[in-house]
């Protein structure tokens, strides 16, 4: 062979080396449903998808699922901690029928939306009553639709009334249950070690507004919408509830209450100026953590009802596990099998240890481990049992739009408080049919 030709033949064959090492190196070149591993025992390989908020301890646990594995592999899909990024890179995969991502970490208030659109498997058929009955039921009823189980709660979260023990004992009162009561601290604790304001929560138009409103109105024995799903926004205890808002952020609150969302509402709580907070419950750690004026003089208790109230709820937030209607059989043998590892309670401990994100198996609630790390969570039970979802429905986005933009102008002043609630009813009303 002459010399030009050789050194053809050698340069195709290096070539063709390098691209089978570099196919062979890459460790995402496998597309969903291929089998992994080299070591004769080939695993089916699943996508799970979720926001990076909670990517590194997901990771970690993820980790430790392919370490007992001889039957199915997890890759990791970590999208940026965007509720409205993760919501669209779904809604985009599983309207064109993609298989790319086999179980996904969606926002509870949009487990109605995709399962309206018949994109979640149903999961009654893995996880019967006895199972669910293990697990807090407002989560359950959060990942609940049309009477099946189209998801499975992973952690959850619900709001928390803190407010200051070292003011209430120094009064020498018990902790108030109502609204009133903590109104009628008002002139006792004005200028008591700082103190400037008796109330303090989130009201400014955002989805925050809408957690808050459906507390007071819940609060004080209304609803959003019936048991039929039609809009009951605008009854008498409900326009009382939405007065009681509007008096405690003309009375009782911060000048620009209507402009905080959680940082801006913390920061005054921090600095020793409100008697109490409504936020979520990972705010127990911020507001004793070194450099707060408030550290060890904080309570926690259950929000105050209205006169018309029995019990009190808080909202309910968090993360559902689903799973894509659209994978092949195998696929979802190995996505199910994966949502039992991270239900069963092992797990559910293990990522509340290593994250501190509120658990949904009520058995992790009296964990001795758990209460040592954590000793807020005995308290906390109570107030999560308690816990109930936002309106579901499958136009969530269009209603918590319409609830933020009507209450809004009812506390700031550019709407009565009947006319905006009668708004409000008109909008969903509309979005019902």
């Amino acid at each position: 062979m002459k010399r030009g030709k050789m050194k053809k033949l050698l340069v195709t064959l290096i070539l063709a080396v390098m691209m089978v090492s570099i196919i062979g190196c890459s460790g995402n070149s496998e597309s969903s449903g291929e089998a992994s591993g080299g070591d004769g025992n080939d695993k089916v390989t699943i996508r799970f998808s979720f926001d990076q908020g909670v990517g590194e301890p997901t990771q970690k646990i993820v980790d430790k699922y392919n370490e007992s594995q001889d039957k199915v592999h997890v890759e990791t899909v970590i999208l940026p901690q965007d509720a409205n990024v993760v919501h669209d890179d779904f809604v985009n995969k599983l309207a064109s029928g993609d298989t790319s991502v086999d179980v996904m970490a969606l926002d509870v208030v949009y487990v109605a939306e995709f399962a309206a659109a018949d994109w979640l498997e149903d999961l009654g058929q893995y996880f019967d009553e006895s199972t669910q009955s293990k697990y807090l039921p407002g989560t359950i009823e959060g990942a609940t639709y049309n009477g099946k189980l189209v998801a499975f709660p992973w952690f959850t979260n619900a709001s928390v009334l803190f407010y200051r023990q070292d003011i209430i004992d120094q009064l020498g009162v018990e902790v108030p249950t109502t609204y009133q009561g903590w109104m009628d601290l008002q002139e006792k604790v004005k200028g008591l070690d700082e103190i400037k304001y008796v109330s303090n929560f989130q009201a400014a138009q955002s989805e925050a507004l809408v957690c808050n409103w459906v507390e007071y109105i819940w609060n004080n024995g209304g609803e959003v919408l019936d048991e039929s799903g039609s809009p009951v926004v605008n009854t008498a205890i409900n326009v009382e509830a939405t007065e009681i808002m509007l008096d405690l952020v003309e009375n009782y609150s911060p000048e620009g209450i209507t402009t905080y969302n959680e940082p801006e509402s913390e920061q005054v709580f921090l600095d020793g100026k409100s008697l109490f907070i409504r936020d979520w419950s990972g705010f127990w750690n911020s507001a004793n953590a070194e450099g707060s004026k408030v550290a060890g003089k904080v309570g926690a208790t259950t929000l105050p009802i209205g006169p018309n109230g029995e019990a009190p709820h808080s909202a309910l937030g968090g993360l559902d596990l689903v799973i894509n209607k659209f994978i092949d059989d195998e696929q979802k043998e190995a996505a199910v099998d994966f949502l039992k590892y991270m239900a069963s309670e092992e797990t559910q401990k293990e990522m509340t240890l290593i994250s501190a994100q509120p658990p949904v198996l009520k058995s992790v609630y009296e964990d001795a481990d758990v209460l040592a790390e954590i000793p807020f969570y005995e308290k906390f039970y109570g107030i999560i049992e308690g816990g109930k979802s936002r309106p579901m429905s499958p136009k969530y986005a269009k209603v918590s739009d319409a609830i933020q933009r009507n209450i809004h102008q009812a506390l700031s002043g550019e709407a009565e408080v009947k006319d905006a609630l009668d708004q409000l009813q008109s909008e969903l009303e509309e979005l019902n049919k």
